[in-house]
C-alpha cells in the first residue's frame, strides 16, 4: 500500500514537473517572440489619415502617414505641389509625387530645424518633424531601432532599413519620380548601398519597394549639396519582423572625425 502511494506521489511530481517545463517553455516562446518576430508591431494610422484629411484644401492633400521606431516621428505626409516647403512646417512631412498605387520608390521629406550640429543629440523630446532622424546617425541607437511604418492608399506597410547615409540633394532628387525603371532601380540601389554608413545584415534588390525619408544637415558644414538619408525597403510578404544586424562601414570613420569637438545643439 505505502508502495502504490509513493509510485502515485512521484508521478504526480513528475507530472507537475512537466507541465512546469513546459509552461516555462511558452513563457520563453512568448517572450522571444514578442523581442524579436514581432520587433516593431504594426499601429495602424489609416484613422488618423482620415481625420487629418478634414482639412485638405485645394492645394494640398493627405496622402499617408509616416511612423519611425524609437523617435517621436508620427506625422501625417501631404502632397502639395504648389506649397513653398523651404519656410517651416509643425505637424506634417511631405511627398513631392502622388500616387494611387505603392511605388517602387517613395520620397518623404521634412523638417530639420534644431538638430543640425555636428552632434545631433538622440530622440530629444522637444525635437519635432525630421529632428530626431539625426539619432540614426549612432551605432547605439541603429542597433534597437530598425524599423519604418509607411500608411497609405489604406493599408499599413512596413519598412526595414539597409541604409543611413549622407547623400547628395541632386542625386536624390534624379529618383524623386512617379516610378522607376528595373535599371534605376538598382542604380539607385547600389547609390543608397555605397554611401551608407552603415552595413545592415538585410537584402534588397530592384524587385523590392524602397521608401527613403530625407531631411537637411550641417553635418559638412552650412552651404553644401548634401541632404541626410534613410532607406527602408518593405518588408516582404511571409518574412519575420525581426532585429538584425548593423555594423559601421569605413564612411563612418569620416563621420566620426567630423563628430570630434562638434557642438550639443544649433539653432538657426
Amino acid at each position: 500500500m505505502r508502495k502504490r502511494t509513493r509510485l502515485l506521489i512521484l508521478k504526480k511530481k513528475k507530472v507537475f514537473l512537466i507541465v512546469g517545463i513546459l509552461s516555462f517553455l511558452c513563457l520563453v516562446f512568448a517572450i522571444i517572440f514578442l523581442l524579436f518576430y514581432n520587433y516593431y508591431p504594426i499601429e495602424s494610422r489609416i484613422g488618423r489619415i482620415e481625420e487629418y484629411a478634414k482639412n485638405d484644401k485645394e492645394d494640398y492633400t493627405t496622402v499617408g502617414w509616416l511612423r519611425v521606431q524609437g523617435t517621436n516621428i508620427d506625422y501625417p505626409i501631404i502632397y502639395a505641389p504648389s506649397y513653398d516647403f523651404s519656410g517651416m512646417t509643425y505637424d506634417f512631412l511631405w511627398n513631392e509625387v502622388k500616387s494611387d498605387n505603392l511605388l517602387n520608390q517613395i520620397t518623404v521629406s521634412g523638417h530639420n530645424i534644431l538638430n543640425l550640429s555636428s552632434n545631433p543629440l538622440v530622440a530629444n523630446e522637444n525635437h519635432k518633424r525630421f529632428e530626431q532622424l539625426m539619432s540614426f546617425i549612432y551605432l547605439d541607437f541603429i542597433k534597437d531601432n530598425k524599423y519604418i511604418q509607411y500608411t497609405a492608399n489604406g493599408n499599413d506597410y512596413l519598412y526595414k532599413i539597409f541604409s543611413v547615409a549622407f547623400s547628395k540633394k541632386s542625386n536624390i532628387k534624379k529618383f524623386t519620380r512617379e516610378d522607376l525603371s528595373r535599371e534605376e532601380m538598382k542604380e539607385y540601389l547600389n547609390q543608397s548601398l555605397n554611401d551608407s554608413i552603415f552595413e545592415f545584415d538585410v537584402d534588397v534588390d530592384e524587385n523590392d519597394k524602397i521608401l527613403s525619408l530625407v531631411t537637411c544637415t550641417r553635418m559638412f558644414g552650412h552651404y553644401n549639396d548634401i541632404e541626410f538619408k534613410i532607406d527602408a525597403r518593405l518588408v516582404r510578404k511571409g518574412e519575420l519582423k525581426l532585429n538584425y544586424g548593423v555594423n559601421k562601414t569605413e564612411k563612418y570613420h569620416e563621420i566620426e572625425k567630423i563628430m570630434e569637438g562638434g557642438e550639443n545643439d544649433e539653432k538657426v
